[in-house]
């Protein structure tokens, strides 16, 4: 039998210390009972050059891995998903989710020029900007909206990565001083998906333990 990297399950996640694109992998390392040195580091200090150091492209969240490193969110997200049996059954299944999970990353990409504005005021124009009734928040929600089917998952009944991630980025998106609390109102199968995921039993125990950050 080929021994794979998980074999020995000694894994370290490496991430700033906020939710972020690292928050989905912790989330899902939690339900499949996997345990993993949740490592959280700031720019500027000695952990954050290690980071860097250890990262194959020079990017956070790493995925440690018996000593082997990895990087860039969506792969390591996918991995932990297979690990965990969170992914779709077919191949069909796979792309319906892949599709969802670009769909997601194509709106925090779209939100990065508010993120890495540096003026304050600029910052908070295109900020309610990107909020507003014909900002493209509400275009790619909308979107979302369309295209989930029976729900309340991706999947219908099953919970998978894509929905994990769906709900850990609208959460970020919801929190005070950073989103918006209605965001959801108007997208009732977003909402229920959104609730579903935080109903999981394992995933709720994860919400209630994790340590506390302002995003």
């Amino acid at each position: 039998m080929t021994k794979t990297m998980s074999d020995s399950n000694n894994f370290e996640l490496i991430y700033f210390n906020s939710r972020g694109f690292a928050e989905p992998i912790r989330i899902l390392l939690h339900i499949a009972g996997i345990k993993f040195k949740d490592t959280r580091v700031t720019r500027g200090e000695e952990g954050f050059a290690r980071a860097l150091a250890l990262s194959p492209g020079g990017v956070l969240p790493v995925l440690r891995l018996n000593g082997y490193s990895t990087c860039q969110s969506k792969a390591i997200t996918r991995y932990v998903a297979a690990l965990s049996g969170h992914i779709g059954r077919t191949l069909e299944e796979n792309l319906k989710v892949d599709m969802f999970v670009d769909e997601m990353y194509d709106l925090i990409i779209a939100y990065d020029e508010v993120v890495h504005e540096q003026d304050p005021k600029v910052k908070e124009e295109k900020k309610i900007k990107a909020y507003s009734k014909d900002g493209y928040f509400r275009k790619f929600l909308s979107r979302l909206e369309n295209m989930i089917e029976t729900g309340p998952f991706i999947l219908g009944d099953r919970m998978t990565w894509g929905d994990v991630v769906i709900m850990s980025f609208l959460e970020l998106k919801q929190t005070p001083g950073y989103g918006r609390k209605d965001l959801l109102d108007d997208f009732p199968k977003l909402l229920t998906q959104y609730e579903s995921v935080r109903g999981d039993a394992r995933v709720k125990t994860w919400l209630e333990t994790r340590p506390q950050t302002a995003k």
